[in-house]
């Protein structure tokens, strides 16, 4: 087999209620602050207990998905914040049982198996093309969503062409 790469970064948008918590969290720390330093010092400790609380609760709110394919091995990890990458799955091709745009006919038969694992390392966007994997490891069906570019949708046409579907 032919060495093959591609290398995707997808933003993760699906923590809409996220930017909703950390304005939350910022004004309720400042009437905290505030009103403990008008009135009562028990609320400005609280206010000052809160401040690291919402920055920890924030800073962790931009991630980032990126797909490395290699050869016959799938590599998916997580970037948060831009600086901190974690791997959270590795997948081999040679698994790979179907590949459709998430809407299509073609994982019907699958998404009717009580046993199917969905794992979601797609932007959340319904704007954009998401397609799911499916993986049979070990006994195991785990479906994957991914948003791949043309060079990654091409690379696994190339090897796995009866199983990858772009309808």
């Amino acid at each position: 087999m032919s060495e093959s790469y591609a290398e995707v970064i997808v933003h993760d948008e699906k923590d809409p209620k996220g930017k909703q918590l950390g304005i939350c969290l910022i004004l309720v720390t400042l009437i905290l602050l505030l009103y403990g330093a008008m009135f009562q010092t028990l609320f400005f400790t609280l206010g000052i207990i809160m401040i690291p609380v919402s920055f920890s609760t924030l800073k962790n709110r931009y991630r980032e998905y990126e797909y490395l394919l290699v050869s016959d091995e799938l590599d998916i990890a997580v970037v948060k914040n831009k600086s901190k990458r974690k791997k959270l799955a590795s997948y081999s091709l040679s698994e790979l049982q179907c590949m459709a745009p998430v809407r299509s006919h073609r994982l019907d038969s699958f998404h009717s198996n009580p046993q199917l694992k969905v794992h979601d390392y797609s932007s959340g966007n319904q704007e954009h093309t998401i397609y799911s994997m499916i993986f049979a490891s070990q006994g195991m069906l785990q479906e994957i969503k991914v948003e791949p570019t043309e060079a990654m949708l091409k690379e696994v046409r190339m090897h796995y062409a009866s199983v990858v579907f772009t309808e």
